[in-house]
């Protein structure tokens, strides 16, 4: 087997049959593919039932334990994974008919690297564009990757990435089912932070990532009481395993990481028990950011007396914002060079 395709499923059988279609009409057909349901209502499992049986390559398994979440699906993918390289896909997005075997060949080709970065766009309302859009990835436009997986300013995810399944394995790489949101950053972190070598390929997009497409989607559910806690850990875990690597030569990074964050998930209004915990574990890591923080946290909480909750966040962190804006705009202009380029 040449390559594995390894994809959580949960419900929405009307979206994961156009993912799936996207892949049987690809020209490479030397693959499988390991769809793991997450627990999805009996109606929908008898669909997924019917539909994944009409192709011998394509295997449906049920999360056979805890916890319950895409992470454990898909390390359950990548135990069953036969094939020399794998990809890891969401079950509401899109590929190309050239995705497959354009993704196979280039890292077939470099045998001296463990993964390779595809460029991708985003579907919306039925049209696929890149140039302009917030969740373009893949494109090689920072220069320094793990810098920009500490700001939180994604270069990529893992969707872009075709892996050798051997490099995954030897380096202990799988997903971590304590996260509830941001599993994806934390697995090509650890990808990079354990050595393991890529490049980006420059050619054109091959992957639509689907906006609003599940309506059950991780990033609606991440100011839930649920995510206080995963997202506590995640921050402290990248303090953790950057600072193991690298001392505190990435500190700033990632205090504008939990910064970004912090400014996401308090749009409406300051939740004080998550904001101070979000200073407590910078503090442990770095006293002076961890300062910073609880100055911002603390002067928000004093405007809001005074004018709305947003601008009251925003005028402490100003900045940031500012930066933010700016780092943003220069990745799509860099994106959009390359683009037109291919």
């Amino acid at each position: 087997m040449t390559l594995s395709i390894v994809m959580p499923v949960f419900n929405h059988p009307e979206w994961v049959e156009i993912m799936v279609d996207s892949i049987l009409a690809n020209s490479f057909v030397d693959w499988e593919l390991w769809a793991v349901d997450d627990g999805s209502s009996e109606e929908n499992v008898k669909a997924f039932v019917e539909y994944f049986a009409k192709d011998e390559r394509m295997h449906y398994l049920h999360r056979n334990r805890e916890p319950k979440g895409p992470q454990t699906c898909r390390n359950i993918g990548l135990e069953n994974a036969r094939g020399e390289f794998i990809i890891f896909f969401d079950s509401d997005d899109q590929v190309f008919p050239f995705t497959l075997k354009k993704r196979v060949e280039a890292l077939r080709s470099r045998e001296d690297l463990d993964f390779m970065v595809f460029p991708s766009g985003v579907l919306f309302n039925g049209n696929f564009s890149v140039l302009g859009q917030r969740q373009a990835y893949g494109f090689p436009v920072f220069r320094d990757d793990l810098q920009s997986f500490a700001r939180r300013v994604l270069p990529f995810v893992v969707c872009n990435n075709i892996y050798r399944t051997k490099s995954l394995r030897e380096s202990e790489i799988l997903w971590d089912v304590n996260l509830k949101s941001l599993q994806d950053s934390d697995f090509n972190v650890q990808a990079l932070l354990k050595g393991l070598k890529y490049e980006y390929c420059n050619t054109s997009a091959d992957f639509a990532y689907r906006i609003n497409a599940n309506s059950d989607s991780v990033s609606k559910k991440m100011k839930s009481d649920e995510h206080k806690q995963s997202i506590l850990y995640a921050s402290e875990k990248f303090f953790q395993c950057y600072q193991a690597h690298y001392g505190h030569r990435y500190d700033f990074s990632l205090y504008c990481g939990v910064l970004y964050l912090y400014n996401s998930l308090m749009s409406d209004g300051i939740t004080s028990d998550l904001a101070y915990g979000m200073v407590d574990v910078v503090k442990r890591y770095s006293s002076f950011w961890g300062m910073l923080l609880s100055w911002q946290v603390r002067c928000t909480q004093m405007l809001a007396r005074f004018m709305a909750a947003k601008k009251a966040r925003q005028i402490p962190m100003v900045l940031f914002l500012v930066n933010y804006i700016f780092c943003m705009r220069r990745k799509q202009q860099r994106i959009t060079r390359l683009y037109q380029k291919n």
